[in-house]
């Protein structure tokens, strides 16, 4: 399955979508302001799971976050 990111992954829609991707077995990046507090079941241990830092109205952050899609 594909690298996919989701912004406002540590949500309470976010989270669950992030955890189902996970799951699937992609590989994902949750686009949150503070990466250091994300705690999403799955994933980090089998490095699926990445935090990266955005902030949805800066666009240089979500162009940044999204870029790293590979």
């Amino acid at each position: 399955m594909a690298s996919v990111t989701v912004f406002g992954g540590t949500g309470f829609l976010g989270r669950h979508i992030v955890e189902g991707l996970i799951r699937e077995g992609a590989t994902v990046r949750a686009a949150v302001r503070h990466p250091n507090r994300a705690a999403i079941r799955g994933g980090p241990e089998r490095g699926q799971l990445a935090a990266v830092a955005a902030d949805v109205r800066d666009e240089g952050t979500v162009a940044a976050a999204d870029s790293r899609a590979g």
